[in-house]
């Protein structure tokens, strides 16, 4: 196994050279030196001595991405980021399944035996006592989801131009007459999203009445009654946007099985993208957020907070996309 030691002699500095340009650590070292140490590691094939750095540092060398459920269309993305940046910077990531009778109890046991550094939230931010217990521990956390605050231990998602991008798309495409289909419970970041919404389209001269929003549950499961309540509408609508992926699949097999055509009677849109838009094919018109991205974002936001650095609040700058395939067209 190469050693710090054996790429020291291989290109003749001092050990303490080879390892702080290896640790990207400040150090006075020409570029062209600096790039042989580096070029040697990885001839040599340099693997650091993770255990032992953590034992030097006092740390574990493992943060924990917690989740409310393993079935959510939206985590695999994020889970997918923070992974790649977990292993850049050398960290494990464990993942924690919060419990539903007692969603708390696991991660603060986890938290309390010293085997994590830190914790990423995927979903809501940590309750006060959870917060309050996480900093008695000393043990740094990241949300990427917000509460009501403005708190700095955040990354989240621009929903607010992802939900104007979503109006914007179905005003351009000529249609007035519109419905919202908000999940529910219609909590704080629910009622921003619908607010958005809402502005992206009274910019452009479009009115949504409360008539006009309807609810359904994050999952879809209650897209039948939605379809109905579409169906009862006077006058019908010409769009449908959902602040759910999944919603806007399910709501458009209910519409295709009632007779209704999509998008030649009523255009669908939903929100987020995951393999569940391409269902039923061709798939759903949706606008794609840089999940991914978020889960990269917490995990380098969550280490530097392990590194006693005290980053501000981050809101991804990344333009959200709108991803077409068939299910929104033009009215005339």
């Amino acid at each position: 196994m190469t050693t710090l030691k054996d790429i020291a002699a291989k290109v003749g500095v001092d050990v303490s050279t080879v390892s702080k340009v290896l640790q990207g650590a400040p150090i006075r070292v020409t570029e062209a030196r600096r790039d042989e140490i580096l070029r040697v590691a990885h001839e040599m094939d340099y693997r650091p001595n993770t255990l032992a750095r953590s034992l030097r540092l006092r740390r574990s060398q493992a943060i924990a991405i917690v989740v409310p459920s393993t079935t959510n269309f939206l985590y695999p993305e994020i889970i997918a980021g923070a992974e790649e940046a977990a292993e850049e910077q050398d960290y494990a990531m464990f993942l924690v399944k919060s419990n539903a009778s007692d969603p708390n109890s696991r991660l603060l046991s986890v938290a309390a035996q010293g085997r994590i550094d830190g914790l990423v939230f995927t979903d809501d931010y940590p309750h006060p006592p959870v917060e309050q217990r996480l900093c008695e521990m000393g043990i740094p956390f990241v949300s990427l989801n917000r509460g009501g605050g403005e708190d700095e231990r955040t990354v989240i998602l621009d929903d607010e131009a992802g939900f104007r991008t979503q109006a914007e798309y179905l005003v351009e495409l000529g249609h007035r007459s519109v419905v919202f289909v908000a999940v529910q419970p219609r909590n704080f970041v629910a009622n921003l999203c619908l607010g958005a919404f809402r502005t992206g389209l009274s910019k452009r001269g479009v009115e949504l009445p409360e008539s006009r929003v309807l609810g359904c549950d994050f999952e879809g499961d209650a897209t039948e009654v939605v379809a109905e309540q579409l169906y009862a509408l006077v006058p019908k609508p010409t769009a449908v946007a959902t602040a759910s992926v999944l919603v806007a699949s399910r709501l458009v097999q209910c519409l295709k099985n009632k007779g209704i055509s999509v998008p030649g009677e009523l255009s669908v849109i939903g929100y987020h993208d995951s393999p569940a838009a391409l269902w039923p094919p061709p798939g759903v018109t949706t606008v794609r957020m840089p999940s991914r991205e978020q889960g990269r974002r917490g995990v380098m936001r969550l280490l530097q907070l392990i590194d006693g650095q005290k980053p501000g609040r981050e809101v991804l700058a990344a333009s959200p996309e709108i991803v077409e395939r068939g299910t929104c067209s033009a009215v005339y």
